[in-house]
């Protein structure tokens, strides 16, 4: 049987179907692969990719933000705002996506020097881009990023109101703390609370996990299949099972804190199966009535945008309860305070922040609450202050509020994010050398934690700010090293300070307990579809490459 010959592309065939292509690459979001596959086979239209990507660049159809356009957006929204007026945006007729903004501004952290610095947009960026009210109150609007190192807060102003939401979980909650603490499933002593059977390892390991979410969160693009998707984080959701088998007494408000940062990078997808498998587990392994599985339930059932408001009702609960049974000043209260803080407090003014930071400072005993506890705390006070200082155009108090910090209260951790925002202040007041310096010190401090998932955030700052001061040659050496520890993050890696079995004559420095998830001792490679288990434990300085 005789195959048809092709028919090639026209210039008539283009204008005729030039709406057909914008709608499936724009509003149905298709790749450009399903787009020609799609043409090929509804409307025997045949050309290639370059030829795609040339006529939709001619027709302006470009799926990705482009820098002057986001900083075009910026201005506006800075002059409507000092008018009180709420804004949606719209980019050559199109409005724009904001989650799609959100991870815009996260991972480019130098549109707002350009800002600062009265950098004006190009002239096709001030022709394409438009705004007007929406048509209702809720504001839709990014603001100024309380942090180079996550996306910017939404304005959105919080009614309130009685929410929707399912009152059965707000009952479960404060059962299900009382028994586990009434049953001895956790302990406690003035100073600090932990699992019974796994003590501070099940914590600790779900920091690692929920890290890894988070990591997979922004390696992943946003076009990726949804089983891709499941797959990159089949890793972390593996290891959920083993801290809900012995819950830390931080549970909830680690995963619901992880929950709203999602949230706030533009990643509301991997948000909500993070949700779904925690509701989707605990009926698993307790049954449908048990009070942790009716909290997840409630929680899932409720819109996400009530779910966000109730996120927060929840973590302010759970700082209630650890008062109530532990006191003000203890570890447990602390951690759940902080995030609480980060979750719902750090969306608000500096002001607030600053005032709501002081009253905790006030209340916290460093010998009850703990040193890395205590020193978070000033580090969030700090930050409070650098960014009071930065709206008021204040850089040396900024840069100042931030150096004074004693360096030896603060965890590796802290001490990474704490360089990084003197890299970017540095980076507004134009020393882009002493804002490099600062950026690569957060990398050396970030593999002292031995968490591959920390020192990716690192080199990702340190990328995007070579990428803006122009240094792209050595940006493309850090992308590399980025990339090469991504593929090795079949591991997940906790910091333990805690005496191991068998390593009584070990140093004292910090053990970092590595977890191979689906892989044999000596290999490298993930493998999904085998499930195996091998720990080692080594020295934090040699665990990472």
């Amino acid at each position: 049987m005789d195959v048809p010959e092709k028919h090639h592309a026209t210039a008539q065939d283009w204008a005729r179907l030039q709406a057909v292509i914008m709608r499936l690459y724009l509003d149905e979001d298709k790749t450009l692969e399903e787009v020609k596959s799609y043409m090929e086979e509804h409307h025997e239209f045949t050309t290639t990719i370059s030829m795609y990507k040339k006529k939709l660049a001619g027709w302006n159809a470009f799926k990705n933000l482009r820098p002057d356009e986001v900083l075009q957006i910026l201005y506006l929204k800075r002059h409507r705002d000092a008018a009180r007026k709420p804004s949606i945006f719209f980019i050559r007729g199109r409005q724009v996506d904001h989650d799609g903004l959100q991870v815009y501004l996260s991972r480019n952290p130098s549109i707002f020097a350009k800002l600062e610095t009265g950098v004006t947009p190009n002239v096709e960026a001030i022709r394409d881009v438009s705004c007007r009210s929406p048509p209702s109150s809720r504001s839709t609007l990014v603001s100024r990023p309380r942090s180079p190192m996550s996306s910017c807060p939404t304005p959105t102003v919080r009614c309130n109101r009685l929410l929707p939401t399912s009152e059965d979980m707000f009952r479960a909650l404060p059962i299900y703390l009382e028994r586990c603490f009434e049953t001895g499933l956790w302990s406690w002593s003035e100073s600090g609370c932990w699992n019974t059977h796994g003590r501070h390892g099940p914590s600790g390991l779900l920091s690692s996990i929920l890290d890894r979410c988070i990591t997979a969160g922004l390696s992943t693009t946003r076009q990726v299949e949804p089983a891709a998707l499941r797959r990159a984080l089949d890793a972390p959701f593996a290891m959920l099972i083993r801290a809900f088998r012995n819950p830390p007494p931080i549970l909830i408000p680690k995963l619901l804190s992880t929950a709203a940062h999602l949230n706030r990078i533009g990643r509301g997808e991997i948000r909500g199966l993070l949700l779904q498998f925690c509701r989707d587990l605990t009926i698993a392994m307790y049954g449908p009535d048990h009070q942790l599985a009716m909290f997840w339930k409630g929680l899932v059932s409720i819109s996400h945008i009530d779910q966000q408001d109730a996120i927060g009702r929840i973590l302010a609960l759970c700082v209630s309860e650890y008062d109530k049974r532990l006191g003000s000043a203890h570890s447990l209260t602390t951690e759940a305070y902080l995030k609480h803080f980060d979750a719902v407090e750090r969306d608000k003014e500096p002001r607030m922040q600053l005032e709501s930071l002081q009253q905790r400072l006030s209340k916290v005993d460093n010998n009850l609450t703990g040193r890395s506890l205590c020193g978070l705390l000033k580090l969030e006070h700090a930050l409070a202050i650098c960014k009071s200082d930065l709206e008021l155009g204040r850089l040396n108090e900024a840069e100042e509020a931030l150096s004074r910090l004693e360096s030896g209260s603060l965890t590796a951790r802290d001490e990474s994010f704490r360089y990084v925002w003197l890299g970017y202040v540095q980076c507004l007041k134009g020393d882009f050398a002493a804002a490099e310096g600062f950026y690569k010190e957060s990398v050396l401090a970030a593999r002292r934690t031995g968490s591959r998932d920390c020192i990716l955030e690192a080199l990702f700052q340190l990328e995007t700010f070579l990428i803006h001061a122009g240094k792209h040659l050595e940006a493309e050496r850090i992308r590399t090293e980025r990339f090469r520890l991504l593929r090795k993050l079949g591991s997940l890696v906790w910091v333990d300070q805690e005496d191991i079995l068998g390593l009584e004559d070990h140093t004292s420095a910090p053990v970092v307990t590595m977890i191979h998830v689906g892989s044999g001792a000596s290999s490298t490679q993930w493998r999904p579809s085998a499930f195996a288990e091998v720990t080692e434990y080594a020295e934090a300085s040699s665990s990472v490459p």
